[in-house]
């Protein structure tokens, strides 16, 4: 809010337990209590960066600036993979496992433990009041080979991999392609999940929580070997005698046991971690239900899992209907906390085609959800991504709106 034509820090009211729970903070001239609803960036150590090599004095200025807006979380992706980032692959944090290091992107900034600067940036978030949060997902890297021989990876109903490989492609297009989609049925992919998560949250152990994307399957996958093997353990029957209401079924018991492990995990390293998942997608058909069942990711699964929250994808891909359709997500998903993943990059990265966002588009996307979530208490909040990437009016247009 703006005080004799000066912007102050936003004071919220701490009435939620749940993932970006909104503090109470104090001005020197007003203190004003303000409807619970969170705002903060999604950004990364190293995705979408470029030959930029981000380090301490960057993120510190972004959480300056945040604080000045009234922000008051901060998510941050750990890795970059190289099928979406040529440039950048492999996970950005000094691993300390053996089974990861040949994952590790040399060229990140904190995967060195001698410039390793994200456990000062938690440290500054905190006191800024700025919640501290990573995002991991439920993909695999190049390097996967000398740590988890044997895992395996989705795969179509004819033995193709989810993400055709180009007969031109590079040795390390092909490899990126080959490792990205690994499979939750495979006992190798999985620990390699639980290695992965039991790493980051041990060195940052005063994080307030992770953001888990994936696992998933599709309309399409997954059909490889430790999926066929599974189905047959759980229902007697071969893949292709289930119907289409029992292969749904069985997805979402399948993703919901793997949440509910993973949870266990993440919250026997720190009880106060809180556990947030990405899902909710509106596909182009508007049919969110099926999509979901498709993914695994079944409403009625997803709750017993217990997650602490979950976030919707809002990617402008239904251009001016894009609203209508996020609403309907946040809607299917009723009872859970929902905090809304908005893409506002200008340009999509490489092989993620996107509709282009500018100024406009936040400032409608913002004025919706303000609107929307008084009417609904469970949309707690909006995560804007890319940070790294925006250009500068995209950015201008987030501090405008909130």
């Amino acid at each position: 809010m703006k005080i004799n034509g000066k912007i102050t820090r936003r004071s919220f009211l701490k009435t939620t337990p749940v993932l970006f729970s909104p503090v109470l903070t104090c001005s020197s001239r007003v203190t004003v209590k303000t409807p619970t609803f969170s705002y903060g960036w999604t950004t990364c150590l190293t995705y979408e960066t470029g030959n930029r090599q981000l380090g301490f004095e960057y993120f510190s200025n972004v959480l300056d600036e945040m604080a000045r807006h009234g922000m008051d979380h901060l998510l941050v992706m750990m890795a970059s993979h190289g099928y979406y980032d040529p440039l950048n692959h492999g996970l950005a944090w000094p691993a300390q496992n053996p089974k990861l290091l040949p994952q590790i992107d040399a060229s990140a900034v904190n995967a060195n433990p001698e410039t390793e600067f994200f456990s000062q940036i938690i440290e500054k978030a905190h006191k800024l009041n700025i919640k501290a949060f990573i995002e991991i997902k439920y993909l695999g890297m190049i390097g996967m080979d000398d740590g988890y021989p044997g895992w395996g990876t989705k795969k179509k109903y004819n033995g193709e991999y989810v993400f055709t490989i180009r007969p031109e492609a590079s040795e390390y297009e092909r490899k990126a392609i080959e490792t990205l989609q690994i499979c939750c049925d495979n006992a190798q992919s999985h620990q390699y999940m639980r290695d992965k998560i039991t790493d980051v949250l041990v060195r940052y152990n005063n994080l307030d929580g992770i953001v888990l994307e994936h696992p998933s399957y599709s309309g399409s996958t997954c059909y490889c070997q430790d999926t066929r093997n599974r189905i047959k353990q759980d229902t007697g029957k071969e893949i292709e005698a289930l119907t289409k209401d029992e292969f749904q079924e069985w997805k979402c018991l399948r993703i919901r046991d793997t949440l509910i492990d993973l949870k266990t995990l993440v919250k026997s390293i720190n009880p106060k971690f809180q556990f947030g998942f990405y899902t909710g997608f509106s596909p182009n058909d508007g049919d969110v239900k099926g999509y979901q069942l498709n993914r695994g990711h079944g409403i009625e699964t997803l709750k017993q899992v217990g997650l602490d929250f979950v976030m919707p994808y809002c990617e402008g891909r239904h251009i001016e209907n894009e609203t209508r359709e996020i609403q309907k997500v946040i809607e299917h998903l009723d009872p859970l906390p929902c905090y809304v993943h908005t893409t506002i990059r200008r340009n999509p990265p490489h092989n993620y085609k996107l509709p282009p966002k500018g100024p406009d588009y936040i400032h409608n996307i913002i004025a919706w959800a303000q609107a929307y979530q008084k009417q609904n208490p469970r949309f707690k909040g909006m995560s804007f991504f890319n940070e790294v990437k925006l250009p500068p009016e995209n950015r201008q247009a987030v501090y405008d709106s909130i």
